[in-house]
């Protein structure tokens, strides 16, 4: 008889934590058998340098706050047709191999914010090196030359740190150039046993003069003559993502202006420190650079 008690006791507190549990549910606007936010990425695993798409998938009642990954807010846009959100990730090289979160912010109709979790993995790469003995003036730079290439870099990281409100790229992303990689993302030399910064960028062959085609819609962020890559062109696609064309022989556009996908925006050639004509082609998402073949990976033609 106390067994029986004791079995008709545990069903009816099992049966009020279920009911009380339904009933919390509901009050933060979830549906019944869903959660108001989703996510899925691909690819799922994200390679130093590489980049991935992450759709967010909400109900109708639920509007999305924010989105942060790495410590950062992450820019989304909203796709008119599928009513989803999309956000870019990437994985620059000062990335930590693991298991990193991306987090969800969003709020319900008549319900408190919530914030949903999702695990992104970042994959450790191998770049590969090169050692060489050069004279030590082949290293240094001179006190003034110094002052002139860290003052382009500082501009050019002001402007790719930047982020546009609206959004100007749309699929598919174009090569600039057809042609063939020369020296891939992520390659390093290393002179005299001094470390230099890893290749940011891949080089295209490009024979001086071959056009060189914008990759995607956008606007001219920066034309400048470099000290290290010459006559340059910075296209900004809108939401933190940017192209950079490097070792032009000439530009054909100018600052401002608003960019066609295809549109010819230089020449190639071999400007700044380049021992020949090429093209070095570069991606930078929210200040960080990434590989550009993996952008057309994901994202190309």
């Amino acid at each position: 008889m106390i067994q029986i008690k004791q079995s008709f006791f545990s069903y009816t507190l099992i049966f009020f934590i279920t009911c009380l549990f339904s009933t919390w549910i509901c009050s933060m606007g979830v549906e019944a058998g869903s959660y108001p936010v989703s996510v899925s990425i691909k690819p799922d695993k994200i390679p130093l340098g590489g980049i991935a798409l992450a759709t967010i998938k909400t109900n109708d009642k639920t509007k999305l706050l924010d989105v942060k990954f790495l410590g950062e807010r992450i820019p989304y846009y909203l796709d008119p047709s599928s009513r989803n959100y999309f956000v870019l990730l990437g994985a620059g090289l000062d990335c930590k191999p693991g298991v990193h979160i991306l987090t969800v912010a969003w709020q319900g109709i008549d319900a408190p914010p919530g914030l949903y979790s999702h695990k992104v993995h970042v994959m450790a790469r191998t770049f590969p090196e090169e050692r060489l003995s050069v004279p030590e003036r082949m290293v240094e730079f001179s006190p003034k030359i110094l002052e002139r290439v860290l003052n382009d870099q500082k501009v050019v990281k002001e402007i790719c740190n930047n982020i546009s409100d609206e959004r100007y790229w749309r699929r598919p992303f174009v090569w600039p150039v057809k042609s063939k990689i020369l020296s891939q993302f992520g390659f390093r030399r290393i002179f005299n046993n001094k470390p230099r910064s890893p290749h940011s960028g891949v080089d295209l062959r490009a024979p001086e003069g071959t056009p060189v085609l914008a990759s995607n819609y956008g606007k001219v962020a920066m034309t400048r003559d470099c000290y290290l890559s010459g006559k340059t062109v910075i296209l900004d696609h809108g939401k933190g993502l940017y192209t950079l064309y490097a070792h032009l022989d000439s530009y054909k556009v100018t600052e401002g202006q608003a960019i066609k996908q295809g549109q010819v925006i230089g020449l190639a050639g071999s400007t700044g420190r380049a021992t020949g004509p090429h093209l070095h082609w570069g991606v930078s998402l929210l200040g960080k650079r990434l590989d550009p073949a993996e952008l057309m990976a994901l994202l190309g033609n």
